[in-house]
């Protein structure tokens, strides 16, 4: 689709499905119980009521408490991706190397890729949308768009098209004010289409001038085309394959396969709470030493009034103040929801170990730490494969459209390779044992040395460094040819 037709339903009957999916993914990324509870029992009353969030009254939502495991698993994800920023590899001293530089400086481009992936791995996937505004920045502009909002068309598994909206004025009156982005390539060029409706929460409405409100007349939007055989936007499914919808190519959230785990470890982590605010301590008290207003001091939770009129009367052993505590099975529960907990994160791709648990509070070394966190790493590693030709075709795109809108004098493009750095810090003791074992049996030149020793060095650093340890060895400095 281009653009909807006028006053026809919202969302499209196609995306209905995926959008209510995207609505759920987002309400447990959320962390909010609010949210929760409102997506199960006030948005889709109809769906799922066997979950806990779905039995839930407004006037219970106080004591009902959530555990925000699904949020740091999209944070978890976002770390072992981009915590450390990525080694853009590129000629910097090449025609256009300073362009590609200020791209990635001017964008923030290592904390726009951390925040990208947490919300990925939350809501199945995310788009990279190129924009120019030379009045905002002097490079494209790199925008994180939400598969929610996005109607994107696929060919052959590729991105063919696609259309972003986003609201942009909701009205008290109901009515709500969406502006449509439509992109697609049109003999060989890209061509960029604006349009803007009136409607309500279920239907498009009207199709509108762009200076019809305020908020979009300010924008100065206007159909472009430019002379670029590309997009300018590039998807990223969050994993695949989709079950959900066998061969697809949207991505689906981290959690859609625990969603029922995650609300049942709500569930019991709410029921946790109830037994300690059931099971606390009481007091039972007479009411005559209780004060005009049935209080005995602040912590009235503490209190409970009883009448002991008769106790009162002719007993010596009368005690108007009796303390009492309730056993409560805290320990067994807390060993059901570390169970789902694990469970949870297991199911998620993810090892227990990463999210602290049977840690045992020892320091590990590297090669102990890969090991037991082996099912995080290998997710990690998946996911890589999904995000690095991506960031290429980015980096690629955004040159075709630096030139192109005279942003810069004009420069060949360059291709970018990006290389994700490793999470997990390799242990320097480590290290220095492999390169010793190596330089016993003869199997390693000194430039290996060093670049195993420094893995972040770049090559003209690592070159001065071979050189200056054969200088101080006294001999002759091998002529330096980079990678044997």
């Amino acid at each position: 689709m281009a653009f909807p037709a006028e006053n026809s339903a919202w969302p499209p009957p196609e995306w209905d499905y995926w959008y209510r999916k995207y609505l759920e993914w987002a309400a447990w990324y959320s962390g909010d119980p609010e949210q929760l509870a409102d997506y199960y029992s006030s948005l889709f009353p109809d769906t799922d009521q066997g979950r806990f969030w779905a039995r839930i009254e407004r006037n219970e939502r106080r004591t009902m408490v959530h555990l925000p495991i699904a949020s740091d698993v999209a944070a978890t994800s976002a770390n072992l991706l981009f915590s450390e920023a990525p080694d853009f590899q590129y000629d910097e001293k090449a025609d256009g190397g300073d362009r590609v530089k200020a791209f990635i400086d001017d964008n923030g481009l290592h904390n726009l890729l951390l925040e990208g992936a947490e919300m990925a791995a939350g809501l199945s996937g995310l788009f990279l949308k190129l924009d120019v505004d030379p009045s905002i920045m002097g490079v494209p502009i790199v925008s994180v768009v939400t598969p929610y909002h996005a109607l994107p068309e696929f060919q052959r598994g590729r991105l063919k098209a696609v259309t972003f909206w986003s609201v942009v004025r909701q009205e008290d009156s109901g009515t709500v004010w969406r502006l449509f982005e439509d992109r697609r390539v049109e003999n060989g060029q890209l061509v960029v289409r604006y349009r803007l409706y009136d409607g309500r929460d279920d239907r498009i409405g009207r199709l509108r001038g762009l200076n019809s409100i305020e908020e979009t007349s300010q924008l100065g939007l206007q159909d472009m085309t430019y002379n670029i055989n590309a997009l300018a936007t590039v998807y990223i499914p969050n994993m695949r394959p989709n079950r959900l919808q066998p061969g697809s190519p949207l991505g689906v959230a981290d959690y859609q396969g625990a969603i029922g785990l995650l609300d049942s470890l709500d569930e019991a982590w709410s029921a946790l709470m109830r037994e300690i605010r059931l099971g606390a301590a009481k007091l039972l008290v007479d009411e005559e030493i209780l004060d005009e207003h049935g209080r005995y001091n602040t912590l009235d939770e503490v209190f409970v009034k009883l009448k002991m009129s008769d106790l009162r009367v002719g007993n010596e052993s009368y005690d108007p103040i009796e303390q009492i505590q309730f056993d409560m099975r805290i320990e067994e529960m807390l060993r059901g929801i570390e169970a789902l907990s694990t469970e949870i994160i297991t199911r998620c791709g993810y090892s227990p170990q990463t999210f602290g648990f049977d840690i045992q509070g020892r320091a590990e070394s590297g090669t102990a730490l890969r090991i037991r966190e082996r099912k995080s790493l290998l997710t990690r590693e998946k996911k890589s494969r999904y995000w690095r030709p991506a960031l290429r075709s980015l980096f690629w795109q955004a040159q075709l459209l630096d030139v192109e809108s005279a942003l810069s004098t004009g420069y060949t493009p360059q291709d970018v390779d990006v290389i994700l750095q490793d999470s997990v810090v390799p242990d320097p003791k480590e290290i220095s044992e492999t390169i010793r074992n190596l330089e016993q049996a003869r199997a390693i030149s000194t430039y290996m040395k060093v670049k195993l020793q420094h893995p972040d060095w770049d090559e003209t650093a690592v070159a001065e460094e071979v050189e200056r340890i054969h200088k101080e060895r006294g001999g002759d400095v091998p002529p330096y040819e980079g990678i044997p």
